[in-house]
């Protein structure tokens, strides 16, 4: 047995004892063939107010993915300041298997969808909207939107910042009594 963990299995089936033999290699991953893949390098190129883009290349020359950019500011007045832009750069079909947004400020994000489960061939491009609804009582929220992707083992993370004002009740208006005399 190596250290890398490698094993034997053997299973006797049947009268005839027949042997059955299955190598077990733990350093190898064990997923889809979409999800894993050798070690990705990632470039990221910022520009003015830390958006920048980020570049997902894969040294086997297969799908690689640009996503720009790699942060979004969002305010309860003026929206979200970008959409994200999905971008197949590759030599190979980029395959974007679904995207979701996680941290403690999630519930106050969404995206519209519109490049989930889509097949982009070499220089083919796909943008989507993010949304923010400010927390009732103000202030700030952020998350992460996670795009998973066949580029690498793992998915492209983008940074969602959302700065809310507090909701103001409305005003009832009310109605003096008549007046007795």
């Amino acid at each position: 047995m190596s250290g890398k963990g490698a094993g034997v299995a053997v299973a006797l089936i049947g009268a005839g004892a027949v042997i059955v033999a299955a190598l077990i290699t733990t350093h190898a991953p064990i997923c889809p063939d979409f999800m894993c893949g050798p070690d990705k390098t990632t470039t990221k190129q910022q520009s003015g107010g830390g958006q920048g883009r980020q570049i997902i290349k894969v040294p086997d020359g297969k799908a690689d993915v640009e996503i720009t950019p790699g942060e979004i500011t969002c305010t309860t007045e003026g929206g979200c300041d970008s959409e994200v832009r999905i971008e197949s750069v590759g030599d190979a079909t980029l395959k974007v298997t679904y995207m979701e947004i996680r941290g403690n400020g999630k519930a106050y994000f969404s995206q519209d969808g519109a490049c989930a489960r889509k097949n982009l061939a070499p220089g083919v491009s796909c943008s989507f909207g993010v949304s923010f609804t400010s927390p009732a009582e103000g202030g700030t929220a952020q998350a992460t939107l996670v795009i998973h992707h066949n580029v690498g083992a793992q998915p492209t993370l983008v940074t969602l910042r959302g700065e809310g004002t507090a909701q103001q009740p409305t005003d009832t208006p009310t109605t003096d009594p008549p007046a007795n005399g």
